[in-house]
């Protein structure tokens, strides 16, 4: 036993470290990191150079629900309430009406391609109707070259809230599949049921986690994220238990507790983020490792053609339909269309197809697979390139976070606050001795092109610094805030014209 356990620590620990050291090369070739975790996997697979035998799909499926429960949370936290409002509809209409229209498209071609049957070739549609939220993400965190944000936003809301809608439908077929009991009716309820029971159990364990979050003043800073990761999947255990959408369930929490002020905020998004990685490592070389090389091989033809289908006909057509009469305009829609990226989530959902369907599966697993394959490289590779010939990339400057945990230091009698610095504002050119700050205030840090400067009373004030002051007293902060502004060099104008006006 104690030999077993030091061999398996040895092979996942080499795949690890292979895994992190390859991902600092992978940007240079344009080939999507979670992909060079896929083909590590592979490459450590049965018939690959380590040999390791896997093809426990039941297991597979288990851990893979955490994995994406992990990755889903972590997308939800990452995107902002506030940067998706405006596109809020079209994002819903994407993750829902776009979910079926693929599964349909998809679905249809399978048909005529595969000659499966039709609840078959429909369930291979769902599964491969949902953009990979890892996939997405890992794409949109190189932040020297960013995608507009209207674009990436919407692409990031769809991402992380298309999954639960994809595999409500996967379980539904495959419930047909099994048994010819459910009834219209009875799908129909589901249908509406699923999504708002999820959105409820989401927005009520938020609320709760906020307020209990904020007022605990837990001993030790460590343990804030397994109080996290507690209510974490309970969100998904009740609202599964009470047959809603789990990972909805989990994204509406990640979603909302974004837009909240909470304690130790930045160290929980560091953790999570650290989570969400080696999450994605886990799940894609596991993926890898189920796959057989030589079956990939042939279905090779049909699944190039099924690939090519969705790539350039299924997705852009839901696309554009979804997005008929929007704001955005074509540019925007051919991106959109090109960034339908695809990774672990449709090899999750083929796997629970194949605990369910048994050897049927093999085919439909195999040919999934190998669509994602194709997709994330082709899509993947190309993706920066393509929002490059678009107009839609431009190169950004990495603008770091304050070091400073903001929601301890305001339930404190300090007040701090973060000001941007304007043309027309008083502290232009001006050093910090100039502003006569609040006694007791500080100006903390200076952060300029993505650099922080820590100030002495000589440090001049540039158009665009971003400032971080702090004061002994909250209520000094409004009396330091206008010490930068406009409002300050008004009242200091009105004050020399009354001295003038006095001699």
């Amino acid at each position: 036993m104690e030999s077993f356990l030091n061999n398996f620590l040895l092979s996942s620990s080499i795949i690890l470290l292979l895994s992190v050291l390859l991902s600092k090369s992978s940007s240079r070739f344009g080939l999507p990191i979670l992909i060079i975790f896929m083909f590590i996997g592979m490459l450590s697979g049965s018939e690959g150079l380590l040999g390791i035998y896997f093809e426990n799909y039941e297991l597979t499926h288990s851990l893979s629900l955490i994995a994406l429960c992990l990755i889903i949370f972590s997308g939800g936290i990452e995107t902002e309430l506030k940067d998706i409002k405006k596109n809020l509809g079209r994002g819903i209409l994407l993750s829902s009406v776009g979910v079926l229209l693929t599964t349909l498209f998809v679905g249809i071609f399978v048909h005529f391609i595969l000659k499966l049957s039709v609840l078959e070739s429909l369930l291979m549609g769902a599964i491969l109707s949902a953009t990979d939220a890892a996939a997405v993400f890992s794409v949109f965190k190189d932040k020297s070259a960013q995608v507009i944000a209207r674009d990436k936003n919407l692409l990031k809301f769809e991402s992380g809230s298309n999954d639960p809608m994809a595999y409500f439908l996967v379980t539904v077929i495959l419930g047909l599949i099994e048994s010819d009991t459910y009834q219209i009716s009875e799908i129909s309820l589901s249908f509406v049921l699923n999504p708002i029971v999820g959105l409820g159990v989401g927005v009520i364990l938020a609320r709760a986690f906020i307020s209990l979050n904020n007022v605990i003043n837990l001993e030790y800073v460590g343990l804030y994220p397994a109080l996290t990761l507690s209510f974490l999947f309970l969100n998904y255990s009740i609202s599964s238990q009470l047959d809603g959408n789990g990972f909805l369930s989990v994204y509406v929490f990640g979603l909302l507790i974004s837009s909240r002020k909470i304690i130790h905020r930045t160290f929980l998004y560091s953790f999570y983020d650290g989570i969400s990685w080696l999450s994605q490592i886990g799940l894609f070389v596991m993926l890898g490792l189920l796959v057989f090389p030589s079956r990939l091989m042939k279905i090779a033809p049909e699944g190039i053609v099924i690939a090519l289908f969705l790539v350039f006909v299924a997705r852009p057509l839901t696309i554009f339909l979804c997005l008929l009469f929007s704001k955005f305009n074509t540019k925007d829609k051919i991106f959109i269309s090109w960034a339908g990226l695809k990774g672990a989530t449709p090899i999750v959902f083929a796997s629970l197809a194949a605990v369910k369907m048994g050897n049927k599966a093999y085919l439909l697993f195999d040919i999934v697979f190998f669509v994602v394959i194709v997709s994330a490289i082709t899509q993947g590779m190309t993706l920066k390139l393509v929002a490059r010939k678009l107009g839609l990339l431009y190169e950004a400057i990495e603008d770091p976070s304050f070091p400073i945990d903001f929601e301890i230091l305001e339930k404190t009698k300090n007040g701090i606050k973060e000001l941007n610095i304007e043309s027309g504002d008083f502290a232009v050119e001006k050093r910090v001795i100039d502003l006569n700050l609040p006694v007791g205030s500080l100006v903390l840090f200076i952060k300029r092109e993505g650099s922080f400067i820590i100030p002495d009373g000589s440090t001049k004030f540039l158009v665009n610094d971003k400032v971080l002051v702090v004061t002994n007293v909250k209520n000094d902060i409004d009396t330091a805030t206008n010490c930068f502004k406009r409002a300050y060099k008004i009242h200091q104008e009105v004050v020399s014209q009354e001295l003038k006006n006095d001699t």
